[in-house]
């Protein structure tokens, strides 16, 4: 079995079971922003390339299974927009990248009370989904070819050629991680304020290790890389009692017969 396939699983068997036994729920809009770095595996591709931070933003719905007051999952769906930044240490190349994501994390959470406020600790996996990208780079070879200002691109995973796109043959497009973070409750009223900040470790590099990229046969070194994401995330989460709402007007069917 592909790993991608095992962190889907586990991920799906996470999510269902907690639900299943889930006391609570709370659900509402969440957003976020983060910055990243590329890190490349290959040490022969680092030394002669640094991968910058660079900002991200992303939004969607946040929801959370309580199972008691210690325990519960926390997951989110999340578009993601992701700016990449690497430097040559040749002093002349770049390729600066933005990138679009479906995000999906799914943390074991625990929670414990300090005053007015709950803390929560998370951890657990995340997927994300490799929507498009675009960018614009700058490399030796594309001085020598009169294009000393570098060049814009799309990035495409099929179809025909073109001048302002080039074409990887073998992405990785789902992308997977391990997520750990710390966060608070903050009581509004009978809803909640999430505050989340987390660090996102990559495990899925952009393209697997046999893709070729045409027609910018220089462009390979750049996509074998994963991403170290520091995140920080806001919700504004409303409360359902679940147990309550599945019990309701059962006591009183009962006394009728």
């Amino acid at each position: 079995m592909k790993l991608e396939t095992k962190y889907l699983f586990i991920a799906l068997f996470l999510f269902l079971a907690q639900a299943v036994y889930a006391q609570q729920l709370q659900v509402g809009p969440v957003v976020s922003t983060a910055l990243a770095r590329p890190v490349f595996d290959n040490s022969s591709i680092a030394q002669n390339n640094r991968g910058r931070w660079a900002t991200g933003v992303g939004g969607g719905v946040s929801a959370t299974f309580i199972a008691n007051s210690s325990f519960g999952l926390s997951t989110e769906w999340l578009y993601h927009y992701q700016q990449k930044s690497i430097e040559g240490n040749d002093g002349l190349s770049y390729f600066k990248e933005s990138h679009n994501f479906i995000e999906a994390p799914v943390l074991f959470q625990y929670s414990y009370p300090v005053g007015y406020y709950k803390l929560n600790i998370m951890a657990g996996p995340v997927v994300n989904y490799w929507l498009s990208g675009r960018g614009r780079a700058l490399v030796p070879e594309l001085v020598e070819g009169d294009l000393e200002n570098g060049l814009t691109y799309t990035i495409e995973y099929d179809g025909a050629l073109a001048d302002d796109q080039f074409v990887v043959s073998d992405p990785n497009r789902w992308q997977l991680g391990i997520q750990v973070g710390v966060g608070a409750m903050i009581p509004i009223q009978y809803n909640y304020l999430k505050v989340d900040a987390r660090f996102e470790w990559g495990h899925t590099n952009m393209a697997k290790p046999n893709s070729t990229y045409s027609p910018f046969v220089f462009y390979d070194m750049t996509l074998d890389h994963t991403f170290n994401t520091f995140s920080l995330s806001c919700a504004y989460v409303f409360s359902f009692d679940l147990f309550e709402m599945s019990h309701k007007g059962k006591s009183t069917s009962k006394q009728k017969e």
